[in-house]
């Protein structure tokens, strides 16, 4: 990669507050096509470089054509300063007697979920922004980050340099703090597992403001995934990185049973030796699509790029459900940037929902440049009639259960919640040996590293039962289900569970045992009590 030109730009602040000692530089450089994710319009890449009271820092910025999104702080070397801060505040609430319970002050209409976050109106709040990529060590192959940074700055960072993550999740706003701390998911799962397995350390502030860097070889490392921020604050993430290719080649199968996906999706999941992506959509209980993908260097000489996400196109759940119609499969080879943000546009299918005009030609040819509107924008904006028929009248839910159950869950999805399309995606749970985690050792499995097929079939959108939907009811019979077979209720949305139903589906052992010896269990409320639908903190008042 060589250098073009450098252009200087500064001075500069973050937040908009201006610091006579920072100035900005782009030096911009000549890419190679690999390191474009495939797309031709991005030949040229830029590096932010900064100079901080005369010291050159480098951060990442987009590749022209791609949108513009500057890191907000342009120092990752001060990330140990920012991480004292948070320190401090910890050491506040212990010399303040402990009074209540401790949370991150993020606001809960900043998160990508349908949870608003009332807790934190009783609670003492830390303030946790770190927003920065920290280090790419391309030697170990391993990616450092802060736990704001979203999956929007990780494609900017990563692609240019020929990298990606094994898993990474499709929605530009989730950040790896949120996926880490919940859940994260992608149609590579079934290879690599769910989005903790390809982080190898936290760093985290204990309780008593203590900072610890943590490996698989810590218990405390494996009782921060699915703990929803109740074991210490995360500042720090390593994550593994894999080379990239420009391109994705994707085979679309139309199926037209539920019975028939099942059994396609067992086949292509369990080989030994299976494709890189997985996904599925049901539209319906009789019409479906399955869709193969592998990393390519470049097109065959017959085939052509199809840009999937250009302003004015059809929404890719649209796009794939076209070959259902034709009744035929269709291979299509997709830039890979352009792959990993198939649904973003649409935020998967739920714009329809907020926008029922959105799928019109006319719409997408003139605003579908200003796609998608933020989710942290609709939740700030959303009035409580709308908050409460989201609660009352609208699924969001994800079902992570063994393969073998793929088709019993699709039949009880359609039976008592009857939400469509049904989200498809492959993954694998992993035995972690002597640390087990809120994922217990699947069935089968008896040695660490060991691992069982799932899948998870997620629902979002409102009923079309036919008959009078109860959500608190409907929901307790999936849950039901869910514990029976050994399967996860994918707590980015409520869990309508009693303490004890949840406490039974997800493996508590290790991570009381952990908040208990680290003082997590008085600093922090249980991980229900952030994701259970009766929510307690709306009775309470007081704040801090």
């Amino acid at each position: 990669m060589s250098t073009i030109h450098t252009k200087r730009i500064g001075p500069i602040g973050g937040y908009g507050r201006p610091r006579n000692d920072v100035e900005l530089m782009i030096r911009e450089k000549k890419a190679e096509r690999r390191e474009t994710g495939g797309d031709d319009n991005k030949s040229r890449v830029g590096e932010v470089v900064g100079v901080v009271g005369g010291r050159e820092i480098r951060a990442p910025r987009v590749a022209r054509g791609g949108a513009v999104e500057l890191p907000r702080t342009y120092a990752p070397q001060e990330h140990r300063e920012r991480v004292k801060k948070i320190q401090a505040r910890v050491r506040e609430w212990i010399d303040l007697g402990k009074q209540t319970k401790m949370c991150t002050a993020r606001p809960g209409w900043m998160t990508v979920s349908p949870r608003h976050a009332q807790y934190k109106k009783v609670m003492f709040t830390v303030e946790v922004d770190l927003t920065d990529i920290l280090e790419l060590d391309e030697d170990n192959k391993i990616l450092r980050v802060e736990p704001s940074v979203n999956i929007l700055q990780i494609l900017d960072y990563l692609l240019p340099r020929g990298y990606t993550l094994p898993v990474l999740p499709e929605l530009d706003e989730l950040t790896v703090g949120g996926l880490v701390n919940g859940y994260g998911i992608e149609s590579s799962s079934h290879k690599y597992g769910l989005f903790n397995d390809i982080c190898s350390g936290f760093e985290l502030v204990l309780p008593n403001a203590q900072l610890v860097n943590l490996g698989p070889e810590d218990p405390i490392f494996h009782t921060v995934p699915w703990s929803f921020g109740t074991v210490g604050f995360l500042t720090a993430i390593d994550l593994q990185v894999i080379p990239a290719q420009p391109y994705v080649r994707l085979k679309y199968i139309p199926v037209y049973s539920m019975r028939e996906c099942a059994e396609l999706w067992t086949h292509e999941q369990t080989k030994q030796v299976p494709v890189e992506f997985i996904e599925g959509m049901m539209y319906g209980p009789n019409e479906g699509v399955v869709m193969l993908g592998d990393f390519a260097e470049a097109p065959g000489p017959n085939e052509q790029v199809v840009h999937l996400n250009t302003w004015y196109k059809p929404y890719f759940y649209k796009h794939a459900k076209e070959f259902i119609d034709r009744r035929q499969e269709g291979t299509e080879v997709i830039p890979l940037r352009q792959y990993y943000q198939r649904h973003n546009r649409s935020i998967f299918w739920s714009l329809e929902d907020q926008i029922p005009v959105c799928h019109h030609w006319l719409f997408r040819l003139l605003l579908g440049w200003i796609l998608p509107p933020r989710v942290a924008f609709l939740k700030l904006i959303e009035s409580d009639s709308v908050t409460n028929f989201y609660e009352e009248k609208y699924v969001m839910q994800d079902f992570l259960v063994p393969l073998n159950c793929m088709l019993e869950t699709m039949e009880i999805c359609e039976k008592e919640i009857a939400v469509y399309p049904l989200w498809l995606c492959p993954h694998i749970m992993f035995n972690t040996g002597r640390y087990q985690g809120k994922i217990r050792a699947p069935q089968g499995t008896e040695k660490e590293g060991e691992y069982a097929h799932y899948v998870d079939v997620a629902a979002v959108g409102p009923p079309r039962v036919t008959h009078p939907f109860d959500m608190t009811k409907a929901m307790r019979t999936v849950e039901g289900y869910l514990r029976k077979v050994g399967g996860y209720q994918g707590n980015y949305s409520y869990t309508y569970q009693t303490r004890e139903e949840y406490r039974q589906m997800f493996d508590h052992t290790l991570y009381d045992e952990v908040r208990k010896t680290t003082g997590a269990a008085e600093a922090f409320p249980e991980s229900y009590d952030k994701v259970a639908r009766k929510n307690q903190w709306k009775k309470q008042a007081g704040t801090r």
